[in-house]
């Protein structure tokens, strides 16, 4: 388990469930600052966004350039973001890739820092995260076991103490059949931290069916209006939708249980009604040794407490303390050595 801010990730806890922003607000402090304001009333545990200097981070003329200097803020409008969120209740990060930028980020105070699938090679960015000594969230798209051994061995080479894995596949949106959940247990397994799902699929099935498979972290693209072009607005979900989706994770997690095998209290009077027990399957004498044949196993009347049906080898071979007619419902001081 690994703190978050006020949140704890890790198995026996909620799971943490991410809004990504992103540069979905397209540059708009007021449209960013309703977003985080539609998230948290959606039911996001933690708001993240994408942060970057696009002339530290991208190869001008590129589209990624175009994108992320159209939906860049100043300074003092991220920070503004981060305080919106806080006095809302809510965590805040962001993921970002070049040097001024994670200064920018540390001195706003985020819960953790993202790693995004396509900074997973960018090692002296991972080792600087990991120095912060914040919490890592890694998201592990376009990548197999090695390279992501490579990344979490640099962070923890460096000092980070707490990191969680997140199964990611890079294709938008991406299809069911890429999604490979069952890739979190095997990254559980070999590096021994929390993991959860970085969710490119349409709809929210598979986020529920991620939390199923033992993801403790969710996030899913954010949008006020998926008609929109360009950015992530078509593999995101609008507040009606992601507030839907934090409603099946919930109930799903109410399914799941705690993992003990034992009787719910509401199902202890249906085992009482429904459990069989024992009933002489003929006339037995006082002083009679019982052998099988006179017994069988039938559900009798609620609020009966004769014998259960797991009683029955040691009442094989015990006497009859009474007479025992046909359909007689044992109890415990029908029979003695």
């Amino acid at each position: 388990m690994i703190p978050f801010g006020k949140l704890h990730i890790g198995d026996g806890k909620p799971v943490v469930i991410i809004a990504e922003i992103g540069v979905n607000h397209e540059g708009s402090v007021e449209v960013c600052a309703n977003m985080i304001e539609a998230a948290v009333r959606a039911g996001a545990d933690v708001v993240k966004l994408q942060t970057s200097d696009p002339d530290e981070h991208y190869l001008p003329g590129t589209p990624s350039y175009e994108i992320y200097n159209k939906a860049r803020f100043t300074p003092e409008e991220t920070g503004a973001m981060f305080s919106l969120a806080k006095s809302l209740g809510v965590e805040i990060c962001t993921t970002c890739g070049d040097v001024p930028t994670f200064e920018l980020i540390e001195a706003l105070d985020p819960a953790g820092h993202k790693i995004s699938s396509g900074m997973l090679v960018n090692l002296p960015m991972i080792r600087r995260f990991a120095r912060s000594g914040r919490p890592l969230i890694i998201s592990t798209g376009m990548a197999g076991l090695e390279n992501v051994a490579i990344a979490v061995d640099a962070a923890r080479d460096a000092g980070a103490r707490h990191i969680a894995i997140l199964q990611c596949t890079s294709l938008y949106p991406a299809p069911p059949a890429t999604l490979n959940l069952r890739a979190m247990a095997t990254m559980r397994e070999h590096f021994g931290v929390p993991v959860g799902f970085s969710d490119h699929a349409d709809g929210i099935d598979a986020a529920t069916s991620a939390v199923a498979a033992g993801a403790c972290i969710i996030e899913k693209h954010f949008t006020l209006d998926r008609t929109r072009e360009s950015f992530d607005h078509k593999i995101s979900l609008e507040p009606a939708g992601f507030a839907a989706m934090v409603a099946a994770i919930r109930a799903t997690e109410v399914m799941l249980g705690d993992g003990v095998k034992a009787i719910c209290e509401a199902e202890r009077e249906h085992a009482q009604k429904w459990s069989r027990r024992l009933v002489a399957r003929r006339d037995i004498k006082k002083g009679q040794k019982i052998v099988e044949d006179d017994l069988s196993i039938k559900r009798t009347p609620m609020g009966d407490t004769g014998l259960l049906a797991l009683s029955f080898d040691k009442t094989i071979g015990k006497t009859a303390r009474r007479d025992l007619p046909k359909f007689t419902i044992i109890s415990l001081d029908d029979v003695g050595e």
